[in-house]
């Protein structure tokens, strides 16, 4: 369990363990931690903190307040502080899952930040949900990029993970039809049409038109639901496309540049590095490890 297990005789009688987070500097001085967990069983077990983990190879038996599911990749969940879970690994079958713990003070300077209520979000009868492989893509670049920070780089490597943090508190506060409720209806049908791949290399003006309103009127919509302009939503669209391509197909990166509209492989390349924190080579070889 990491090095901030300790047991407690007075509640064994409720779980085996519980995870402290004074007993983990990382935490217990900046607020967050990060950390990958690999194959094996743990014990159950709760925390005086909230948990973020998301599953990012395999599947898994996932024990959550008394109730067993099964988890498979790409499952995002929220623990808050108190509740007992544990993992159980399936026969044949490996998992793997990345891990934010975040104190209950930080926590809720997030959700404040984000103007998210936490009572809400305890309250939501589900803590969980199913990544689509946009948001995947997005989670397991920024970890990768988290990996490549030394842990002596100070403020950036928190800053990080606050962000990823941040976006996985944000999914779960507008998940599934939730979200798609809080669009007007000619807004979901639009972001489901640009969703699809002949529209991969769509333009800004492209989506002005099939929107079929002003650039103005569909910009605003764009900032008050999405929190991105059309262009910072059409790139992060399609560096994640681009990493299905990369990882799904031997496409090579021109090909896959001049599928998204970028006629340009330096302009794609600089754009996919902003993106993913690394360059499409490297991240197919990555990939492919």
């Amino acid at each position: 369990m990491d090095n901030f297990t300790i047991n407690s005789p007075e509640n064994t009688k409720k779980y085996d363990c519980i995870v402290d987070y004074r007993n983990n500097k990382s935490l217990a001085e900046n607020g967050i931690s990060f950390h990958w967990w690999g194959t094996e069983n743990t014990s159950l077990h709760c925390h005086n903190f909230y948990e973020l983990f998301i599953v990012t190879d395999g599947k898994a038996l996932h024990e959550l307040n008394g109730k067993v599911n099964e988890v498979n990749k790409g499952a995002l969940f929220l623990l808050c502080p108190e509740d007992c879970h544990r993992f159980k690994m399936i026969d044949g079958c490996s998992c793997s899952h990345m891990n934010f713990c975040v104190t209950t003070e930080y926590f809720n300077k997030i959700c404040d930040s984000l103007k998210i209520d936490v009572a809400e979000l305890e309250n939501n009868p589900k803590h969980s949900l199913s990544l689509t492989n946009e948001e995947m893509n997005y989670f397991t670049a920024r970890a990768q990029l988290l990996g490549l920070i030394s842990k002596d780089s100070g403020n950036s490597r928190y800053t990080l993970m606050c962000e990823i943090v941040s976006h996985a508190v944000v999914a779960l506060s507008l998940s599934g039809e939730l979200a798609k409720l809080n669009y007007p209806e000619w807004f979901a049908k639009l972001l489901e049409k640009l969703h699809s791949p002949e529209m991969m290399c769509c333009s800004a003006a492209d989506v002005y038109k099939t929107a079929g309103f002003s650039p103005p009127v569909t910009v605003e919509y764009f900032k008050r639901y999405t929190g991105k302009t059309v262009a910072a939503y059409l790139r992060d669209l399609k560096c994640a496309y681009a990493c299905d391509l990369l990882d799904g197909t031997k496409l090579s990166t021109l090909e896959i540049s001049a599928r998204l509209g970028y006629y340009s492989l330096s302009h794609f390349n600089r754009i996919f590095k902003e993106y993913s924190g690394t360059s499409p080579a490297a991240y197919r070889r990555r990939a492919k490890m």
